[in-house]
């Protein structure tokens, strides 16, 4: 069965995958063209491994250490825990992403277990593994790309025996995996776990308070560091300011609101903190040159007239 990626946060930025089956912790997404109007995807993280595909368009992938191009046919790994942001590079309609998820528990059974120990969590403490591109013009990366085509064929159908084929299909994908991971335990690079982690917790700051009135210093204090070090942080790690960041979340949140709600323009502005719905529409017709009116009456539309959907 095949879910459709809507992004789904706990209070710290993580995502939350939803998988098909409870028992079976491996997840096939792929998101309607509709899902995100302006396409971004924000900086966020998870536990499981993902494993994406590009069906359609181009996009850009990137982690707080590395930017990739992906075009139609390339694909891409992302170990777990790596804070990451996707941003189509053509219109969203024309951009298909299809991700597969999932977690330790899929390839080695119970945490702790030989599987688990001896080939997922050298994997796992492998930092500076954070991602991996894979281009289909690359032999090496054309079957790799060809066995995930299988994956998402095999849970897409659910015929009999596919739970087996899947978890067999993955572990021989794996031992690349793992590969890639003592290539770059050899290299003896590495990257600052500390300030990756400080990110990460400044993020999920911002997530339980982007309603509120909050300033950088409460950003900074919240980690106990000074605020030139969380603009340098930010800066290093995602490319933007605080307070740039803090704009995209909220009208990431504004985004959200108005499409699956019936809250009216000052409702949202108020909930998501820019206080006032001139405000909120001055900023968002400057990221989106939209205004927040004509987003949402484009997505009521949408609602509508269901069958102009793909």
């Amino acid at each position: 069965m095949v879910q459709f990626r809507k992004l789904d946060m706990d209070g710290r930025k993580k995502e939350k995958i939803v998988y098909q089956n409870q028992m079976l912790h491996y997840g096939l997404y792929v998101p309607r063209p509709e899902a995100y109007f302006f396409g971004d995807i924000p900086w966020h993280w998870h536990d499981e491994f993902e494993f994406g595909h590009i069906l359609g368009g181009s996009m850009q992938y990137k982690t707080n250490h590395h930017e990739f191009i992906l075009h139609e046919g390339d694909g891409i790994f992302v170990n777990s825990g790596v804070l990451h942001y996707l941003h189509p590079l053509e219109p969203v309609e024309e951009v298909r992403l299809q991700s597969q998820f999932f977690d330790r528990s899929f390839l080695a059974g119970a945490s702790g277990s030989i599987l688990d120990i001896k080939y997922i969590v050298p994997v796992l403490e492998q930092k500076q593994l954070d991602a991996v591109p894979l281009y289909c013009s690359d032999t090496g990366s054309a079957e790799f790309l060809e066995k995930m085509r299988e994956g998402a064929e095999l849970s897409s159908k659910g015929e009999p025996f596919f739970e087996l084929r899947l978890r067999n299909l993955f572990s021989k994908l794996w031992e690349m995996v793992y590969s890639w991971a003592m290539d770059e335990k050899k290299s003896g690079t590495g990257f600052n776990a500390l300030e990756d982690e400080r990110i990460k917790q400044m993020l999920s700051y911002i997530q339980e308070h982007y309603s509120e009135k909050i300033t950088v210093q409460d950003i900074a204090s919240s980690i106990h560091i000074s605020e030139r070090e969380c603009y340098r942080l930010f800066q290093t790690s995602l490319g933007e300011t605080p307070v740039e960041f803090m704009i995209s979340l909220r009208l990431q949140k504004a985004q959200e609101l108005l499409r699956y709600t019936d809250k009216s323009v000052l409702e949202v502005a108020v909930e998501t903190g820019f206080g006032t719905s001139s405000y909120l529409g001055k900023i968002f017709k400057q990221y989106h040159h939209i205004t927040p009116k004509q987003y949402k009456k484009l997505n009521f539309d949408r609602k509508e007239h269901p069958e102009k959907e793909t």
